[in-house]
């Protein structure tokens, strides 16, 4: 019994993760609340996801308020960045819908395409505003890069999102409960993932 609660042990190991991963899922958002801190809040929940998936010692709490308060101030222009494409992405979308005509579905298409696009964007523009110092429109373009560069790896990162986001619908009633608990750290754990190699990469070139 007492090697089933051994730290080491990997029944444990995995239910501390999750504890982490909820853990850091709520403060993120709860800071996400106020939109104008979501761009912080998003990219300190990177800073910890990627501890975390490099099991360096992690503090969540801790860790989180260091790289909020870091990077408050430039998270607050890449969030509303994020906000104004969801937005217009969401009104294209919704212009579209209903219509039967072939144009508007080869329109609705190539929006969809260029959503994800935008979406695994934001999502290695908030992992690089969480690791390196740069400009906003520098970590922009370098997200952009990094999203083209690395397409096998965005597109499987979007795929998890997506089918995240189906899971969700699919619980329905509990999909609320589920978002506040692992709501964006789990899907978010599983890309930190795959970036990682690709961090990884970077930091041995500069090197």
């Amino acid at each position: 019994m007492s090697k089933f609660f051994d730290s080491e042990n990997p029944v444990m190991r995995f239910l501390a993760r999750l504890v982490d991963l909820a853990l850091l899922n709520i403060i993120t958002v709860v800071c996400c609340i106020p939109l104008i801190t979501a761009g912080g809040a998003l990219t300190a929940m990177n800073y910890v996801l990627l501890h975390l998936v490099r099991e360096d010692e992690t503090y969540v709490t801790r860790m989180f308020k260091k790289s909020f308060i870091e990077n408050f101030r430039q998270g607050i222009p890449e969030g509303l960045i994020v906000l104004l494409a969801s937005a217009v992405t969401a009104v294209d979308m919704w212009a579209l819908h209903g219509s039967e005509s072939r144009m508007a579905t080869m329109m609705m298409i190539v929006i969809t395409i260029i959503g994800v696009m935008i979406f695994v964007t934001c999502v290695y523009m908030f992992a690089l505003q969480s690791r390196y110092e740069n400009t906003v429109g520098g970590t922009i373009l370098n997200a952009v890069r990094l999203a083209i560069g690395n397409l096998p790896r965005s597109v499987v990162m979007a795929v998890i999102w997506l089918i995240w986001i189906l899971i969700l619908v699919y619980l329905h009633k509990a999909a609320s409960t589920f978002f506040l608990i692992f709501g964006l750290t789990l899907p978010g754990y599983l890309c930190t993932m795959l970036y990682n190699k690709v961090f990884e990469d970077l930091e041995s070139d500069e090197k």
